[in-house]
């Protein structure tokens, strides 16, 4: 499907597929996928200039973060997620909330609910291409299963 899209010149549909591919690695505990296809959607997606596209790969960029550990800027990706999915006035639809409420749920786990907040309302101001730069390039493990 992914050689398909890329092969129709469609493209931009290609950064939703990255991002599932991203999420099916990162279920199963696969930082070093997870991370590769998240990044790959986010390259397509600030390339399109499309706020939806950006907010669904720097969601899945926070699910590969929160694999790892990196739990504040995983809060911080979600806060960018959300700033650009208010600049066009598109919430994430509750059926597409799973991903999310995971990474916020093991962030918020790893920081307290306060500090979570802190780090969620920073991403909202910070630039997306800062939170991306912070990310690793490389996992240094696979991650564990999530229960």
């Amino acid at each position: 499907m992914l050689a398909w899209h890329l092969g129709a010149g469609a493209e931009i549909a290609t950064t939703l597929i990255h991002a599932e591919l991203g999420f099916v690695a990162e279920l199963g505990g696969d930082a070093e996928g997870a991370l590769r296809h998240q990044l790959a959607g986010h390259t397509i997606a600030r390339r399109s200039g499309d706020p939806r596209a950006l907010a669904l790969a720097l969601e899945g960029l926070a699910c590969a973060a929160a694999l790892v550990g990196g739990h504040r800027l995983t809060a911080r990706l979600l806060g960018a997620a959300a700033a650009a999915r208010d600049s066009v006035h598109a919430p994430l639809p509750p059926a597409e909330r799973s991903d999310v409420d995971r990474a916020t749920a093991a962030a918020t786990e790893a920081l307290g609910a306060a500090e979570f907040a802190d780090e969620f309302a920073r991403g909202t101001v910070t630039s997306p291409d800062e939170l991306v730069t912070a990310l690793p390039t490389r996992t240094a493990r696979t991650a564990p299963r999530p229960a």
